[in-house]
């Protein structure tokens, strides 16, 4: 089939399909598939196991035969002329929904070209078009040269644990394409890293701190209980205080973001620290893990804490603490770092231990996973790069970012969009992925979808050598 015809019947695809399309993607986010406890058949709790279940039903529809693996990953497989398969991976778990919204997040609503919820955006929009990728090319008739999987992830915001199970009983695909980031194509992602500042027990004027739901998260509110002296402190942009129960309630408003672009972002517990520490309400024993804490929320780029570092294919390194609780008198401050090449998991921790060990406080290292880039000259970037171009007109370089998706997790692997280049222009009542109203456009994925058709189309002219590296 030519090119033009296979553009041509998917843009008819879609339009046939509209609708079972928008629906499919509103039974997966009116789903709460924030991870949970694990239990029986559910290692990442219920929501990802329901979402999971209502993705496999909705495979069945499709006609193909689906699968599970321990109740954490599910596909399906296109046959191809060879078993050796070419994947796509999304994920079926989202954040929580936090605060701020206008929208109820797990019910999705459709306000013209427009879908709002939470996973409209990331992931459960772009995983459907993916299914609906599959069926494309099985009622298209082309014959494909290898095997087309259909990847569901259930972990990938907390861990990606969904994933080791699955590569040890299956084999590695030739080349993934994640469907969780921007357009062209993201060929390297920085280094993932989290730990955290755990204070000693504190008996002092902090009675309780609190703030985040996840570590990819920056809050947009943070909460501190402190003894109340007499006086309330002055009024700050951003800042509430009142009396409560014989304690003073101080509320911080920010602004959220995802961890990886703090810049859109204000991150709440920053603020709410800086007042403590200027308005005095700190004691002295306080005062050094909340001046730690001051210099972690400095700066999103490390420079408070002197792990700031930068190379020229990822970029600079980014650094957030997204969750703060108070427990039986001891703070945990969790950090979330993206890190390039210019330094390491293991070097990172051994600053921040530094950092910690003199403020009289300690440093808790929970995980890390170094960065990984592919060159553009590489033969399947450059055929991303030209389907992209060929239905967008778009001229742009692939890139490197902050964010982690399960790209890093295979030998072979790119994030793929299915997010436009550039800065998207969304109407106001629309909001970014982890953050409140997110939101997505239907003729940015039916875009995305003519993308993703014309690459695996030419994916099947490469060689698995080349494929595979």
């Amino acid at each position: 089939m030519k090119e033009t015809e296979l553009l041509q019947k998917a843009r008819e695809f879609l339009r046939e399909n509209r609708e079972a399309i928008v629906a499919d993607i509103g039974a997966l986010v009116d789903i709460p598939s924030v991870q949970g406890s694990p239990a029986p058949g559910a290692p990442f709790g219920e929501g990802p196991r329901r979402a999971l279940d209502r993705a496999l039903e909705i495979a069945v529809r499709m006609g193909f035969e689906p699968h599970s693996h321990e109740d954490c990953m599910g596909w399906f497989d296109l046959p191809g002329e060879r078993e050796a398969h070419i994947a796509t991976i999304a994920h079926l778990d989202v954040v929580p929904a936090g605060e701020g919204w206008t929208f109820e997040p797990f019910r999705m609503e459709r306000r013209g070209d427009w879908l709002i919820g939470r996973g409209t955006d990331d992931d459960k929009g772009p995983l459907v078009y993916c299914m609906y990728l599959a069926k494309f090319f099985r009622e298209s008739g082309i014959k494909l040269r290898y095997t087309l999987r259909t990847l569901m992830g259930c972990n990938e915001e907390t861990g990606m644990g969904d994933v080791g199970p699955y590569l040890a009983a299956q084999p590695q695909p030739l080349f993934c394409l994640s469907s969780d980031a921007l357009f062209p194509v993201c060929n390297g992602e920085k280094g993932l890293f989290q730990g955290e500042f755990v204070s000693p027990k504190l008996e002092g004027n902090v009675v309780d701190i609190q703030a985040g739901e996840a570590s990819n998260m920056i809050p947009e509110r943070a909460v501190c209980l402190v003894k109340f002296r007499g006086r309330l402190p002055l009024g700050r942009e951003g800042i509430e205080a009142a009396t409560e129960d014989g304690l003073l309630r101080i509320t911080a408003h920010g602004v959220g973001a995802h961890s990886a672009m703090p810049e859109r972002g204000k991150n709440a517990i920053g603020l709410l620290v800086d007042f403590l520490l200027t308005e005095g309400l700190t004691d002295e024993d306080e005062r050094p893990f909340f001046e730690l804490l001051h210099r972690l929320h400095l700066s999103p780029y490390g420079q408070g804490l002197g792990v700031d570092c930068k190379d020229d294919a990822l970029g600079a390194l980014t650094c957030v603490g997204g969750v703060i609780r108070m427990r039986d008198g001891v703070i945990r401050q969790n950090i979330n770092i993206r890190y390039p090449a210019a330094v390491t998991g293991p070097g990172l921790a051994e600053r921040l231990e530094a950092a910690a060990g003199a403020a009289g406080s300690a440093f808790s290292l929970i995980d890390y996973s170094e960065p990984f880039f592919i060159p553009e000259e590489d033969p399947v970037i450059r055929l991303l790069l030209d389907a992209h171009r060929e239905v967008t007109g778009s001229a742009a370089p692939a890139y490197a970012w902050g964010g982690g998706t399960y790209a890093r997790c295979f030998r072979r692997a790119v994030s793929f969009g299915p997010g436009l280049a550039g800065e998207e222009i969304k109407p106001d009542f629309v909001g970014d992925c982890h953050g409140p109203d997110e939101g997505t456009s239907l003729s940015a994925l039916d875009e995305s979808f003519l993308v993703y058709a014309l690459a695996v189309l030419r994916m099947q002219g490469l060689e698995p050598e080349e494929l595979g590296g």
